[in-house]
């Protein structure tokens, strides 16, 4: 033991140039590590939260008067064909009687709903609602509107079958106009409608958005539905939109979505943290291969006495431990009581991300990288003659 303090006060004397970028490369590492770990959880956490809760934005509408399909319409073409293709489902409540009324005088019709998408500057039908509508079996009989018919603004419609519905209360027959055979044609608007399907799914009918007069006025919320999470440029763009075509009429969420360009920056940092670790790592064995250069003399010596290769091999990472676990210790702990509440102003999710079990691991596994690095480096520094020292310094 005594040899290695030897050493290790040599080592300071002789090389302090040497010694001070080894110091420095320890205290690199123990922050980078850590600070590393600790963004990459931050990271999950936000991408998790964004994944889970923001999949949905619903808009309120504060005045149908100025809320028609018109300017619906308008606002859905405005936003971009990015953004659009990331909406499955636009859901909307129009405001048609006799269904309002009736709605608001407690008969049971319910609310109704129409469901569309915009692909191209047309208005599609949705297709995630009409494969739920089969997949649960509510589609009963006939079919879907097909793109066609939701563009050109058919008169069809899907309805609820006559006497299959206690609390529809006989809302396919008050609206039905005509009946021939097997076909029946309801009225919604004045305008008659052919009925193609028959549904299980409420008491109300389903219709194109398109076959909608232009001034048909809107209640409750606008709502949208996204096939993945949205993004900051995609909420902002939908903002923009509909409130520069709404204006106070509707009142758009406040949303706490992490800026896209968030999650490329935190992948760049964690990849160059990994890197520069990785470095420091390997220059800690660099400068300590040019310390053991030095030492050829003193390792001719120690072989002349009986020395054998393991003890010395044992000496030499003994010293360098002895540099490292101090060093890598108290730069954790500086960085534990003062860095990381600093960082944690920045970075939300941070600071609930270490432990006392987590530093543990993170100094053991660095621990073990050095001497893994070490072991072949000096294992291969004495595996050569005295001779190939020599000529070598």
């Amino acid at each position: 033991m005594k040899y290695i303090f030897k050493n290790l006060v040599s080592f300071t004397k002789s090389e302090a140039m040497i010694f001070t970028l080894v110091i420095i490369c320890i205290i690199t590492s123990s922050f980078i590590i850590n600070f590393s770990y600790g963004l990459y959880q931050n990271y999950n956490v936000v991408k998790v939260e964004e994944d889970s809760d923001l999949t949905e934005i619903l808009i309120t509408i504060n005045n149908p008067e100025l809320v028609t399909k018109e300017k619906i319409r308008e606002c859905a073409f405005s936003i971009t064909k990015e953004t659009n293709n990331n909406i499955s489902m636009y859901y909307v409540s129009p405001i048609i009687e006799p269904f309002y009324t009736k709605e608001l005088e407690g008969y049971g019709w319910g609310g109704f709903d129409i469901r569309f998408t915009v692909k191209n500057n047309n208005i599609y039908p949705c297709e995630m609602f009409s494969e739920n509508l089969k997949k649960n079996g509510n589609l009963i009989n006939g079919e879907y509107f097909t793109p066609e018919q939701e563009m050109n603004g058919s008169l069809v419609a899907i309805v609820r079958e006559v006497n299959t519905f206690d609390l529809d209360f006989d809302c396919t027959t008050n609206i039905t106009t005509r009946v021939e055979g097997d076909e029946r044609w309801v009225k919604i608007q004045d305008k008659e409608y052919k009925v193609i399907g028959y549904h299980t799914q409420g008491a109300l009918p389903y219709i194109p958005f398109e076959s909608l007069d232009n001034e048909t006025q809107f209640k409750g919320i606008i709502g949208l539905d996204f096939i993945k999470s949205i993004t900051r440029p995609q909420y902002n763009d939908i903002r923009l939109h509909f409130e520069n075509t709404f204006g106070s009429a509707v009142s758009f969420p406040d949303l706490d979505i992490p800026e896209a360009e968030n999650y490329y920056l935190y992948n760049t940092i964690i990849m160059i943290s990994i890197l520069i670790a990785a470095l420091a790592a390997i220059n800690f064995a660099i400068l300590y291969k040019y310390i053991l250069s030095k030492r050829t003399k003193m390792l001719t010596i120690f072989r002349i006495c009986g020395c054998t290769k393991v003890k010395v091999l044992t000496m030499f990472l003994s010293e360098c431990m002895l540099i490292a676990i101090p060093l890598f210790a108290a730069t954790t702990v500086i960085y534990d009581r003062i860095v990381l509440p600093k960082l944690g102003q920045h970075f939300e999710y941070i600071e609930s991300a270490y432990s006392i079990k987590l530093y543990l691991l993170i100094f053991c596994i660095y621990i073990a990288a050095t001497l893994i690095v070490l072991l072949f480096m000096i294992s291969g520094f004495l595996r050569k003659t005295i001779r190939e020292a020599k000529e070598e310094k």
